[in-house]
C-alpha cells in the first residue's frame, strides 16, 4: 500500500499527484511549513504521512454520502490502518456511500515518501537548532507521542469492548515512561528528566 510510493503516473511524484486528486491546495507548503518548523515546532514525517493520509480519507469521504463518517476522521483512519474489530463494519459503509476504500488508501504516503517529497522535490531544510531549542522540541514530541498512545489506547479497549472482546468498567489510561539512571538508580518521568537537563548524580 505504501511500500515504494514515491511514484505515481504522468512522471510526476505521488505527493503531488495525490495533492491535485483530491483537491488538497496548500498541502505541499503547509507539510513543509510542518516539517521544518515554521510555528517554532517541528513535525516528524511519520507524524505527517499520518497527517497527509488523514487529510485524503476526509476529502474522500467528503466527497461521498458518508458525512457522518468525517467527524471521526482520526479514528476512521486508525481503525483502517491497523484494520481493527471496526475496520469491516466502516470499509462497508465507506463502499456503501460511493467511497472506493480501497483506491484511497492506496493514495496513502508512507513517512519516507514524505521525506525524499519533502528533501528532493521541495528542497526543504530544517534550521539549526540551539540545544536548548532541541531540548523543548524533544519534549513536545513526546507529550505528542503520549497524548497519541493514551488515545489509540482508550480507543482499542472501547472497542474490543464494545465487540464483546473482553470486559471493561469505567476505567483511566496511565502512560508513564520512566528514566532509570543506572549510576545512582534514580528514576524521573522522562519529562522532569529533561527538562532538569539529565540526573543529578552527573552535575554532583
Amino acid at each position: 500500500m505504501t511500500a515504494d510510493d514515491s511514484q505515481s503516473g504522468g512522471g510526476t511524484n505521488k505527493v503531488d499527484a495525490v495533492i491535485r486528486k483530491y483537491d488538497l491546495v496548500g498541502m505541499g507548503a503547509e507539510l513543509e511549513d510542518r516539517w521544518v518548523g515554521a510555528d517554532g515546532e517541528e513535525e516528524s514525517t511519520r507524524d505527517l504521512a499520518d497527517y497527509f493520509n488523514q487529510s485524503v480519507l476526509e476529502s474522500a469521504i467528503e466527497g461521498s454520502d458518508a458525512p457522518t463518517l468525517s467527524g471521526d476522521i482520526q479514528q476512521v483512519y486508525q481503525s483502517l490502518r491497523e484494520d481493527d474489530a471496526d475496520a469491516p463494519l466502516i470499509r462497508s459503509r465507506l463502499e456503501q456511500s460511493g467511497v472506493d476504500i480501497e483506491s484511497v488508501m492506496d493514495d496513502f504516503i508512507s513517512h519516507q515518501t514524505v521525506y525524499r517529497y519533502l528533501k528532493n522535490d521541495r528542497v526543504a531544510a530544517r534550521p539549526e537548532r540551539t540545544p536548548a531549542e532541541r531540548k523543548e522540541n524533544a519534549i513536545d514530541s513526546i507529550q505528542r507521542l503520549r497524548g497519541r498512545t493514551t488515545a489509540v489506547t482508550r480507543q482499542t479497549i472501547e472497542s474490543l469492548e464494545k465487540n464483546d472482546a473482553i470486559s471493561a468498567g469505567d476505567f483511566n489510561v496511565i502512560n508513564e515512561v520512566q528514566v532509570l539512571c543506572e549510576d545512582c538508580g534514580h528514576s524521573y518521568d522522562i519529562v522532569a528528566f529533561l527538562e532538569q537537563g539529565g540526573c543529578d548524580c552527573q552535575s554532583a
